[in-house]
C-alpha cells in the first residue's frame, strides 16, 4: 500500500505547462487509492485508454473503481430513449457493450488499456455506466478517490480524459483538487462533487438518463477475457505487467517534452526552496576541482538533493552551450533507487529506472540514448542500480555515451571500491561522489595494518573528497536533529568471554605471522574469524535481559517511532536474534514489525506506511535500514548489534536525526558489550578500548554529556 492521500502533498490546482497531470498528480494519487470513482465526457477508445492511466497501482492495491462513460445523443434520439422501456434501454446497452468489445479487440487504437479494463470488469473490480444527455455530450469530468485511512480527494476541471490534455504542449487544461482534511473547503466543494456523482450513478440526475451493464452484458466483457486468456496461456500478472508498461510509455512520452527538463524547485513540500550554505560551499569546492570530487557529508544533511541541484545546474550550463546532458546516477540498492525517483521528482527529472527486470529498461535506455545522439532531446537521466550498472547489458547499452556530456553521480559511493565494479565506472567529464564515510570497508571489522585498496580504487576515480559536512556542523546548523545518549551496559559471561577470548587469540596469529601480506587462505579465514567473533557480540545473551527490563518500563506513548537494530546470526543453532528480540518486544506488548533483507517490496512499503501512521511502534532491522532507507520520522533508536565499523554507527545515528515536523529531539539507546567482569584477558581490555572508543564518538555530540561521564566514571571502574 502507498503512502496516505495527506503525505502526497497535493496541490490545489494543476496546470499543463506547470504541472505534468499524468507524473504529478494522478499517479500518486492511485498509488495509494483503494477506490475510485470517475466520470468522463466521450465515449471512444482515446478517452477510455488514458482515463486508465496510472491504474496498475489501483490493481496492485486491490483496489474498486465506478466508472460513467458519456455518450453524445441528438435530442430526437434521446427523447425517443426517454419514453423507451427498460428493455429497450437495455438493447442500447447491449449496443454500447458491443462497441466496447470491438474496441478491446483491436479494431480501434489504444487497445491494450482497453484489454485490461475487460480484466477489471471480468475481476468484478470495475463498475461502468453509460450517461446520455440531449443533443450533446455529459461533460461532467468528476473523480473521487479513497485511500486506505478513509481521506478522500476529489478533483474537477477542464482536464478530459483525451491525449491532448495530457499533454501541455497541445492544450492547456487544469484540474482543481479538494482534500476532506481540509475540510471547509472540501464541504463547500468536494462534497458537492461527490453528491453529483453519486446522484448519477444512481440516475437521479434532469436531463441525465444512466444506464446500467447488466450481468449478463459483464459476462459477455468476461467471456471475451477469458478467450483472450486461453488464447495466449495468459493470467492477471500479465495484466498488470500490460498496465504498468502502458503507464511506462506514457511517462515516456511525457518525459520527451521540453517540460520534463530538470529545473530548481521553488518549493520542497511547504518550504521554500533555498540552497543551504554548507551545499553552496561543497559546491564551489567540487566546480574548482573541475566538476570531480567526494562530498564527505553527515547522513541526513542533504547529500542527495546537493547533488540533484548540481545536476539542475549543471544542464542548464550545457543548455547555454547548445549541449546535451546525460545523468547516470548509481546507488547500491532497489529501496534506494526508489527515493532518488521521488526526489528527483521534486526537480522536475523523471529517471529511467534501470533496475529490476531488464525487459522494463533496456528499450527505453536505447531509444532514449539515441534521439540524444540524433539532436532530438538535451538531456536524460539514468538511475541505476550498482549490480545492473555491472551487467553486460547495462554496459553494451552505454558503450557509445560521449564522455564529454555525461554526469555521474555515484550515492553511497564507498560501494565503488571493489576492483570489479571500479574497472565498469563511466569516464565521465563530472564526477560527484556522495557519502558519509567514503574510505570505511562496511565488511571489515579488523583494525588491519594492511593497504586500503578500497580506498585507492575510489580514489582513483573521484580524485578527493573535495568537501566535509560533520555531523557536529549539521546539528549546530540545525539541520539535523539534537539527541540524547544512553549507555545500556552488556557484560559477556564467562563463556562468552573465553569464546571471544580464542577467537581474538586466533585472529591475531594470522595477523603476526602473515608478515604483513595475507594470502588468499588466510584472509578468508580471518574473514570468518572476525565474522564469528562479531556475531557473537551481538547475540551477547545479557542483551535481551537488558532489553527486557528497559521496554518493560517504557511508556506507551515513547515506543512509537522507534528503530531497533539488531546483530545478524544466531546465538545457537535454532535461534535467529532478530526473532528472539521480537519474541521480547512483543512479550512487553510493543507492537513491532521485522524490516530485513528478506522482506518484499511490497511488504516494506506498507510497514513504512504502517511506521509513520503510528500503527506499529517500532521496526526490528538488521543492516538493511544502514543506508539509503528513509525513515525520517523516527525518534528513537536502540543500538543492540555491536559494531566497530564507524560506517555503520555513523549511518545508524543519522537515520534517527533526521528532521521531521514536531521532532525536536532523537533518543539513541546503545548496548554497549563490555568484557566479564572477572575476565583480566589482554582481549576484554582491547574489547573495553573500542567499545569506548565508539561511546566517545556517540557522547562527543550528544546533548546530556554530564550524564554520560557519570555512567563512563563507573564503567572505568569496573572494566579497567
Amino acid at each position: 500500500m502507498g503512502p496516505s492521500f495527506q503525505d502526497l502533498n497535493l496541490k490545489p490546482v494543476y496546470r499543463t505547462g506547470e504541472d505534468n497531470l499524468f507524473t504529478d498528480f494522478y499517479r500518486p494519487l492511485l498509488s495509494s487509492a483503494i477506490r475510485y470513482d470517475r466520470a468522463v465526457g466521450f465515449f471512444s477508445s482515446d478517452i477510455l485508454s488514458c482515463n486508465l492511466k496510472g491504474l496498475s497501482n489501483l490493481v496492485k492495491n486491490n483496489g474498486r473503481m465506478r466508472l460513467i462513460i458519456g455518450q453524445p445523443l441528438e435530442k430526437d434520439e434521446y427523447e425517443a430513449i426517454l419514453h423507451e422501456t427498460i428493455e429497450s434501454h437495455q438493447v442500447l446497452t447491449d449496443h454500447y457493450v458491443s462497441k466496447l468489445i470491438e474496441m478491446m479487440d483491436g479494431t480501434e487504437t489504444n487497445t491494450g488499456r482497453l484489454q485490461v479494463l475487460a480484466y477489471l470488469v471480468a475481476s468484478k473490480r470495475l463498475e461502468i455506466k453509460f450517461a446520455v444527455r440531449p443533443k450533446g455530450m455529459f461533460h461532467e469530468k468528476i473523480g473521487v478517490a479513497y485511500d486506505e485511512d478513509d481521506n478522500c480527494v476529489v478533483f474537477q476541471g477542464s482536464a478530459n480524459e483525451t491525449p491532448s490534455a495530457l499533454f501541455e504542449h497541445i492544450n492547456a487544461e487544469s484540474v482543481s483538487v479538494y482534500k476532506s482534511w481540509q475540510e471547509p473547503v472540501f464541504e463547500d466543494y468536494g462534497q458537492n462533487y461527490i453528491r453529483s456523482f453519486e446522484q448519477l450513478w444512481e440516475g437521479n440526475r434532469k436531463d441525465t438518463i444512466v444506464f446500467d451493464v447488466v450481468s449478463e452484458q459483464y459476462e459477455r466483457i468476461a467471456d471475451y477475457i477469458n478467450s483472450q486468456i486461453k488464447q495466449s496461456k495468459s493470467n492477471r500478472l500479465d495484466f498488470e505487467k500490460i498496465l504498468l508498461q502502458l503507464d511506462d510509455d506514457l511517462e515516456d512520452g511525457i518525459s520527451l517534452s521540453e517540460s520534463a527538463y530538470p529545473r530548481v524547485p521553488e518549493y520542497l513540500g511547504t518550504h521554500k526552496f533555498e540552497v543551504r550554505a554548507h551545499q553552496r560551499e561543497a559546491l564551489n569546492s567540487w566546480r574548482a576541482n573541475q566538476f570531480t570530487g567526494i562530498l564527505k557529508h553527515a547522513t541526513g544533511s542533504g547529500k542527495t538533493i546537493t547533488s540533484i541541484y548540481a545536476l539542475t545546474k549543471m544542464f542548464e550550463a550545457k543548455q547555454k552551450q547548445d549541449q546535451p546532458l546525460i545523468a547516470m546516477i548509481s546507488v547500491p540498492y532497489i529501496d534506494l533507487a526508489k527515493q532518488w525517483v521521488k526526489e528527483l521528482k521534486l526537480f522536475n527529472i523523471t529517471p529511467i529506472q534501470c533496475f529490476d527486470s531488464r525487459s522494463k529498461w533496456e528499450d527505453s535506455l536505447d531509444r532514449n540514448l539515441q534521439l540524444v545522439e540524433f539532436g532530438s532531446i538535451n538531456f536524460i537521466c539514468i538511475l541505476v542500480v550498482n549490480k545492473t550498472l555491472c551487467s553486460d547489458h547495462f554496459q553494451e547499452a552505454i558503450k557509445n555515451i560521449n564522455l564529454s556530456n555525461l554526469m555521474f553521480i555515484g550515492d553511497e559511493c564507498h560501494r565503488h571500491g571493489a576492483s570489479q565494479t571500479r574497472s565498469l565506472l563511466p569516464d565521465a567529464a563530472f564526477k560527484l561522489g556522495l557519502s558519509a564515510t567514503p574510505f570505511n570497508d562496511d565488511d571489515d571489522m579488523l583494525e588491519s595494518p594492511f593497504g586500503n585498496d578500497a580506498m585507492d580504487n575510489i580514489l582513483s576515480y573521484y580524485q578527493s573528497i573535495v568537501h566535509e559536512y560533520s555531523l557536529e556542523d549539521a546539528i549546530l546548523d540545525g539541520v539535523l536533529t539534537p539527541y540524547d545518549y544512553h549507555i545500556i551496559p552488556v557484560y559477556l559471561t564467562e563463556v562468552e568471554q573465553e569464546e571471544y577470548d580464542q577467537l581474538s587469540e586466533s585472529i591475531t596469529k594470522i595477523m603476526i605471522n602473515s608478515g604483513g601480506k595475507l594470502s588468499k587462505d588466510n584472509r578468508e579465514r580471518l574473514v570468518t574469524l572476525t565474522s564469528k567473533r562479531s556475531r557473537l557480540l551481538g547475540s551477547a545473551e545479557n542483551k535481551l535481559f537488558k532489553l527486557k527490563d528497559i521496554t518493560s518500563n517504557t511508556p506507551e506513548e515513547k515506543r512509537k517511532l522507534t528503530l531497533f537494530y539488531v546483530g545478524e546470526g544466531k546465538d545457537s543453532e535454532d535461534n535467529i536474534i532478530i526473532d528472539k528480540v521480537t519474541k521480547t518486544l512483543r512479550e512487553n506488548q510493543w507492537k513491532t514489525a521485522q524490516f530485513t533483507g528478506k522482506t518484499t517490496k511490497r511488504e516494506r512499503d506498507e510497514l513504512l506506511h504502517l511506521f509513520k501512521r503510528q500503527r506499529v511502534d517500532a521496526l526490528i532491522a538488521m543492516k538493511v535500514l544502514d543506508e539509503g532507507i528513509d525513515v525520517p520520522s523516527c525518534s528513537a533508536a536502540y543500538i543492540l548489534a555491536s559494531t566497530k565499523n564507524p560506517r555503520q554507527y555513523v549511518q545508524r545515528r543519522g537515520r534517527v536525526l533526521r528532521r521531521f515536523p514536531g521532532k525536536t529531539k532523537a533518543t539513541i539507546y546503545d548496548f554497549v558489550v563490555l568484557p566479564c567482569p572477572y575476565s583480566k584477558s589482554v582481549f576484554g581490555k582491547k574489547l573495553y578500548e573500542s567499545e569506548l572508543e565508539r561511546v566517545r564518538d556517540f557522547s562527543l555530540l550528544a546533548t546530556n554529556k554530564i550524564e554520560i561521564e557519570s555512567h563512563l566514571q563507573k564503567l572505568e571502574v569496573l572494566c579497567v
